[in-house]
């Protein structure tokens, strides 16, 4: 399957990481279109603030859908955060010099994507979605090469389906609205304060250098260096993940075979 497409086969359930903003609620929005339930995950890692903002577009999502079918939740995961993005700094900052301007994005993405993974697996949600979208692709955590190799390794080792069901989309924000879901056309202009999303000390400038530098300077470079900058993190991510389950007295291969147990069903339904 594509990685930028919704699942063909429809299942139960799936989750989105959802910053609030139009890019994510779209993906929302897709996501509902072949599975009975979307959990909108809106993870707060310490550093972003106005978090509550996320709660306009979940809350139009579901007016629209119903809260049967779209649950939103905020969960603090500053214990993760310190442990993906933060323990390694000074190494980070001799191997990667000032393009860690850039990568912060990648290790707090991931921190999110760890925190998602748990959830998945805790409550049997086998497909997780993103808001991901190829013009912001100077972005690292947004280009394909990074999107591709996460989804790898999230399906392989954890039974996950990763996607990105909106990333060639160009105006999320007028889809939304027209969707029904926006309060309001045009809402990608905003910069920095936003009406519906919530806002990282880190992510202007990051983005700025990202945009004018990291991408322009470095070319196809940067893909490399970004897949290279996850793979540091896997291991990290699995020590996080296997400790959470050890201490909730989980078994987590059962849980992984769960999901499995889904995908097996999900495709032999499939028309």
């Amino acid at each position: 399957m594509n990685v930028h497409s919704r699942p063909a086969q429809s299942y139960d359930q799936a989750s989105v990481l959802f910053s609030g903003g139009t890019d994510s609620a779209l993906a929302a929005v897709e996501m509902l279109k072949s599975c009975r339930k979307v959990t909108l995950l809106t993870f707060d890692p310490g550093y972003i603030y106005f978090i509550e903002n996320t709660r306009v577009h979940a809350d139009a999502l579901r007016a629209k859908y119903g809260d049967e079918r779209v649950e939103h939740v905020i969960r603090p995961i500053q214990d993760i955060a310190a442990k993906i993005l933060f323990p390694r700094v000074g190494q980070d900052l001799r191997a990667y010099g000032f393009d860690m301007t850039a990568l912060v994005c990648m290790g707090c993405r991931l921190s999110m994507h760890t925190a998602a993974i748990i959830h998945n697996l805790e409550h049997g949600i086998p497909v997780l979605a993103d808001g991901s979208i190829e013009k912001q692709s100077a972005i690292p955590e947004q280009r394909q090469s990074v999107i591709e190799a996460n989804r790898r390794r999230y399906r392989e080792q954890y039974g996950i389906l990763h996607v990105s069901p909106i990333y060639n989309e160009t105006r999320s924000d007028i889809r939304l609205y027209e969707e029904g879901i926006a309060p309001k056309k045009n809402l990608k202009k905003q910069f920095i304060f936003f009406d519906t999303q919530s806002t990282c000390v880190f992510g202007v400038p990051a983005d700025v250098y990202a945009r004018m530098f990291y991408k322009p300077i470095m070319g196809a470079s940067t893909d490399i260096q970004s897949v290279e900058y996850c793979r540091e993190r896997y291991p990290l991510m699995q020590d996080v993940i296997e400790a959470y389950f050890a201490a909730q007295g989980q078994d987590l291969a059962a849980l992984v075979a769960r999901l499995e147990a889904q995908h097996g069903a999900a495709a032999g339904a499939r028309p």
